[in-house]
């Protein structure tokens, strides 16, 4: 769990929607997991927000715990591993093919990025490749991403 606030700076760039809202919400000290809360936006999207703004100088951090650290780094493991078994089933089911997704996969820097991927090479295989593969990677991906 990591605390922000808003910083001096000037708010002399355009933001969007949300990250006004988040911007206005660090007007106070507030933790990551109350901005969730109260903007209702998943983790990951609030996070790359929070990265904006921190990158701007609009906000800064003002304590982490070391909860944060240690479950950013379990996710990080978590996400290695998922993408290892994906192009493991990838690997089984199409052989050399498999390959050339291999990039696309690494490039995915979350969980439920790496899904909608997933869940739309899929339907590409369905309609494309092989409809066996396709049901296999389904049922795979059903058991990686509960």
């Amino acid at each position: 769990m990591q605390i922000y606030r808003q910083t001096d700076k000037v708010l002399d760039i355009l933001l969007s929607r949300e990250q006004r809202l988040v911007y206005s919400l660090c007007r106070e000290e507030i933790s990551d997991v109350v901005l969730a809360q109260r903007t209702q936006l998943a983790l990951d999207v609030l996070s790359t927000i929070l990265s904006s703004l921190l990158e701007h100088g609009l906000i800064e951090t003002v304590a982490t715990t070391p909860q944060a650290s240690t479950a950013r780094s379990r996710e990080t493991d978590r996400l290695a591993e998922v993408k290892a078994q994906l192009m493991a089933t990838l690997g089984a089911e199409l052989g050399e093919r498999a390959q050339k997704y291999q990039p696309e996969v690494q490039s995915k820097q979350s969980l439920s990025e790496l899904e909608e991927w997933s869940r739309k090479l899929v339907l590409k295989l369905r309609l494309t490749i092989s409809q066996k593969a396709a049901d296999t990677l389904e049922t795979r991906l059903q058991a990686l991403f509960k």
